[in-house]
């Protein structure tokens, strides 16, 4: 859900369709749609028709999903800094970073 309200918090006002989420978080179209089914019922999201697209629905965080995503990127942020950061030599952080691209790229292909 984290990863969701990321996306659709990143650009306020960005139009952005269950399919387009479904893309840029590396799930299934079902996956999606029951994740999103979970997270307007808890308030989270809203799905609208796209203006554009009579085919299409839209995603957009509500106020509530809004106030929940920056308090969990506040924790999430503590927790990266101490678990994956702060343990890591400086020396070691473009290795990391590296690694963890290459572990991204492989599971976007795994997905394809």
């Amino acid at each position: 859900m984290l990863e969701v309200l990321i996306r659709l918090c990143r650009e306020p006002g960005e139009e952005v369709s269950q399919r387009r989420l479904a893309e840029d978080l590396t799930l299934t179209s079902s996956g999606t749609t029951r994740l999103i089914d979970r997270m307007e019922e808890a308030g989270l999201v809203c799905r609208v028709p796209s203006p554009d697209d009579r085919r299409s629905v839209l995603v957009e965080p509500t106020d509530h999903g809004r106030t929940v995503f920056l308090k969990a990127a506040t924790v999430h942020s503590d927790v990266v800094e101490r678990y994956f950061v702060t343990p890591v030599a400086r020396d070691d952080y473009t290795r990391l970073t590296g690694a963890l691209s290459d572990i991204n790229e492989a599971l976007r292909e795994a997905v394809d």
